[in-house]
């Protein structure tokens, strides 16, 4: 019953490509953002002074999982022998790689959002929750900014890097 379903799901997903690329960017992103949020919480356990350097580890960490995963699993049928495709991602991730970091200054330093939660978790009777929001400042903000992210990286690298056809050219 199960299997029939997700065939299903895969042959309606079939008529919308940029929906299916989304979807596997999506899954891939998922997968990049616990490398990274893995990797950041690991070095700030042990170096809690480093917030910022084990924040761009992180990132780092998650670019490379990231190329793999695209490269040869969302774009696998758009890519070609000789292209450069590293080094228009590097480009990419180059750029929203500052404005990660900046994200994640600007919150950490003058926006608190983890303060923001903290007080909608309160309204809502959820101390424990909004106590532990309250405390994990740079981690509600390493959040934030990958989800900034995610869309900065979907836009970039379906129109820069693996330049994804419209949909009337994908069969020409």
């Amino acid at each position: 019953m199960v299997l029939h379903q997700i065939q299903k799901f895969r042959m309606w997903l079939r008529q919308y490509p940029t929906m299916r690329k989304f979807l596997k960017f999506g899954i891939v992103g998922a997968t990049s953002a616990g490398v990274s949020l893995g990797v950041f919480w690991l070095i700030s356990l042990q170096y809690p002074a480093l917030n910022l350097v084990s924040k761009a580890i992180g990132y780092i960490m998650g670019f490379f999982v990231g190329f793999t995963l695209n490269k040869f699993w969302t774009y696998i049928d758009q890519t070609e022998e000789d292209e450069k495709y590293l080094l228009k991602y590097v480009m990419v991730y180059a750029v929203t790689f500052v404005v990660y970091l900046v994200v994640n200054f600007v919150f950490d330093h003058f926006l608190h959002p983890n303060e923001w939660f903290a007080t909608m978790a309160n309204e809502l009777e959820l101390s424990f929750i909004a106590a532990y929001l309250k405390e994990n400042g740079p981690l509600v903000s390493n959040i934030l900014a990958i989800f900034i992210n995610i869309f900065l990286n979907f836009f970039g690298t379906n129109k820069l890097v693996f330049k994804v056809p419209e949909p009337e050219h994908l069969f020409e």
